[in-house]
């Protein structure tokens, strides 16, 4: 697709507006975002184009389309005036001349005098003056680097935001110094405005890392999704997983593990698109550990994460999590008997005994504990698509919610 479109014919078809197929359209600003040689191409065809309008060259219907692109293009009607101004300006010193004969910078002068030097004189002033304007863009301060920089002691989410390199999670953050809060409040802004004028997978995905950074999760969540309509991509996958696992903790326990649940997916996704990506490999054994539903699953994901990395301090940390499971083992079987007993009891409208089962465990806070155990099976259920399972569970957690809050007026077990 891209050979197809880069041809002068193309090119110059779609500077003068007289494209109307929106896939052809998208194609080529996508071309034109990604490929800086074709960027440069299209430059120069634009320039000539508008040289050739200056210079009446161009015929009436392509002088036509041009005339019609510049309301809604103020950078070509800057260039089209700029051209004008200095053929203009070449054409006046060429008339004012002085008739002797010319000194050296004279000889110069005369060059400039032909109508055909000045339009290519212009061309040359209009692409130097637009590459100076690039560079200068390029060369401003980045401003998701200037983000990372500012997490190099303390990364600001427990999972890892594509592109981040390692700091350590510290578990009670206080508020930025204010320094950091003006980078901060400089750098969402100009996101911003990057996203306004421009809203594409780029931009809008640098807008909700920031959100991310600053536990805005439901700003992050929007602008990943958006992002991802430009197409999928394996780092706005992480983040948007990220997203949803850093929210899981602040929500009520069936709100959690479905956060949880759809930051597995997008985890899986990204592992999927590109099976490399550290980033997601960690979150991914993350997310399935946190869970608590595929203790098996969690370890070979570990596993597979330090086959990669076996020497970062991310290594470390997949390292202390995989012990910690491998230590957790030992209680499945025990764990697994017991919501079976309160199951049973439940499904036989046995309250009593179910209540019993879940008097002896509540006070763990553990895995033996039956808010816990239920969560799991609610989300295995989910995931092999059993709706009376999964709904079972959920009205057994409801169960034991009102049983604390008629018995004991304790709202804790209640979601």
């Amino acid at each position: 697709m891209g050979e197809a479109l880069n041809n002068e014919k193309t090119i110059r078809e779609y500077l003068l507006g007289r494209i109307s197929d929106e896939t052809t359209l998208e194609a080529l600003e996508d071309l034109l975002f990604a490929d800086e040689e074709f960027c440069s191409q299209v430059a120069l065809a634009e320039d000539e184009i508008i040289n050739g309008y200056v210079l009446g060259q161009l015929d009436a219907a392509d002088a036509a389309s041009l005339e019609a692109t510049l309301g809604n293009d103020p950078e070509r009607r800057f260039k089209l005036d700029l051209a004008r101004k200095v053929r203009e300006k070449a054409l006046a010193k060429s008339v004012n001349a002085v008739k002797e004969k010319p000194s050296f910078f004279g000889s110069i002068n005369l060059f400039f005098r032909q109508p055909m030097y000045a339009g290519a004189f212009a061309v040359l002033l209009i692409a130097v003056l637009a590459s100076a304007i690039y560079l200068s863009r390029k060369g401003s301060p980045d401003d998701l680097a200037e983000l990372r920089s500012i997490y190099q002691q303390s990364r600001p989410t427990e999972t890892r935001i594509s592109e981040f390199g390692y700091a350590p999670l510290t578990q009670v953050r206080g508020a930025p110094e204010s320094a950091d809060q003006n980078r901060l409040r400089r750098i969402e802004n100009s996101l911003i405005e990057a996203t306004e004028k421009n809203p594409n997978a780029q931009t809008r995905h640098a807008l909700g890392v920031f959100y991310l950074t600053q536990h805005e999760h439901q700003k992050a969540i929007k602008e990943f999704e958006g992002a991802l309509k430009f197409g999928d991509d394996a780092k706005v996958h992480n983040d948007l997983g990220s997203a949803y696992f850093e929210r899981a903790k602040t929500e009520p326990e069936d709100k959690r593990l479905e956060d949880l649940a759809q930051s597995l997916e997008e985890f899986t996704k990204a592992t999927k698109l590109d099976g490399n990506l550290l980033e997601a490999l960690f979150n991914k054994s993350l997310a399935l550990q946190e869970l608590r539903t595929m203790p098996r699953q969690a370890k070979e994901s570990w596993k597979l994460y330090l086959q990669k990395d076996s020497s970062s301090p991310w290594a470390d940390e997949a390292r202390k999590n995989l012990a910690r499971l491998e230590s957790q083992q030992t209680l499945l079987k025990k764990d697994e008997q017991i919501l079976s007993d309160f199951v049973i009891a439940y499904r036989n409208h046995d309250d009593a005994r179910a209540q019993t089962i879940h008097d002896e465990t509540k006070g763990l806070l553990k895995k033996p504990a039956l808010q816990m155990q239920l969560s799991r099976r609610y989300l295995i259920a989910r995931q092999r698509g059993d709706q009376a399972e999964a709904k079972e569970s959920l009205d057994a957690m409801t169960f034991i919610g009102s049983f604390e809050q008629a018995q004991h007026s304790e709202f804790f077990f209640l979601n």
